[in-house]
């Protein structure tokens, strides 16, 4: 599994991602149901989570309301990077006979709630498999933070069968 997990974190970030990290489902024993990575896929044992980066140039004319399309047409692409980078890994551990499942980066909801879709409660919560593996950090805001590019990122996630070796969250200090 050391090979696998290696590779699999390799082609995140070849494919763009900034930071990668491994949980296991052990790792997220006791959290909210949204943590529970069997809610895709019954014989989940890990998942890999990743970063990838806004294009920070662009954050800045957005709030001073000079130029909101660059900055939302970066964030569209890189939803939509993200997905496929999802789409990628999963297809890369199912060939090879891991059981894989992509998570859409973004607007992906629970149909199976109170208020269906309306509650807005992903399959799997990307924001906590990224902390918990050291993506990223919660900030004061709840919002993911990475060391590299503070808020200004997507996340995306694979969950699957294979039992990737994790890597340790960000120490509190």
């Amino acid at each position: 599994m050391e090979k696998l997990t290696r590779r699999v974190m390799e082609l995140a970030r070849c494919y763009g991602a900034g930071t990668v990290g491994i949980v296991t489902s052990e790792m997220l024993a006791g959290g909210p149901p949204s943590t529970d990575l069997t809610y895709v896929l019954p014989d989940a044992k890990s998942a890999v989570s990743f970063a990838l980066p806004l294009d920070q140039g662009l954050i800045e004319p957005w709030f001073n309301k000079q130029d909101h399309t660059a900055h939302f047409q970066n964030n569209i692409r890189t939803n939509v990077m993200a997905s496929g980078i999802s789409m990628e890994i999963a297809n890369y551990l199912t060939h090879k006979g891991h059981p894989a499942v992509p998570l859409t980066a973004n607007t992906a909801y629970r149909a199976d709630t109170q208020n269906g879709i309306y509650d807005e409660i992903p399959p799997i919560s990307h924001r906590y498999l990224a902390v918990r593996c050291g993506v990223g950090f919660f900030g004061l805001s709840g919002n993911v933070l990475t060391r590299a590019n503070g808020a200004a990122i997507i996340l995306g996630s694979v969950v699957t069968a294979a039992e990737l070796i994790p890597t340790d969250p960000i120490p509190v200090e």
